[in-house]
């Protein structure tokens, strides 16, 4: 099994906790595994639910935003117009309750892997609403 799939198999394992096992910080721990660096050590644990995330990092109005503050803290990450195995987003997918929400996501080739309150997932281009931004992570397959 190859690095990224161990990612997405290692999120299956977890409960979603919001500022510990959420969709964003999953995406951190998958770039502090590809590039030794944690875009969210300033972030795990201060918040613990979607209210205080929003206090705390501003994701959910402006998660573009959030993420590429996160990412600054480890000098960046290039952005790019199309993934590669292993680049990560933020995606605007539906919730279930008809409101669109922001979602981290990774890409595996041919669908985007998410963490939410439901559990890991993976989704086909054609499920996402919008791929607000990618950055690439230097994960070489």
């Amino acid at each position: 099994m190859t690095p990224l799939y161990q990612e997405l198999h290692a999120w299956m394992a977890k409960p979603f906790i919001w500022g510990e096992t959420d969709c964003m910080i999953c995406l951190a721990d998958w770039v502090l595994r590809v590039t030794g660096k944690d875009p969210a050590a300033s972030i795990r644990g201060v918040y613990d639910s979607r209210g205080s995330c929003q206090r705390e990092t501003g994701f959910l109005r402006h998660p573009v935003d959030a993420v590429e503050a996160c990412l600054d803290t480890i000098g960046g990450l290039p952005r790019v117009s199309l993934p590669s195995p292993g680049d990560v987003a933020v995606l605007m997918l539906c919730d279930g309750e008809g409101r669109h929400a922001p979602c981290g996501g990774i890409w595996l080739g041919t669908a985007w892997g998410c963490k939410g309150p439901s559990g890991t997932t993976t989704i086909k281009p054609a499920g996402v609403l919008e791929v607000l931004a990618i950055w690439g992570v230097g994960y070489d397959a």
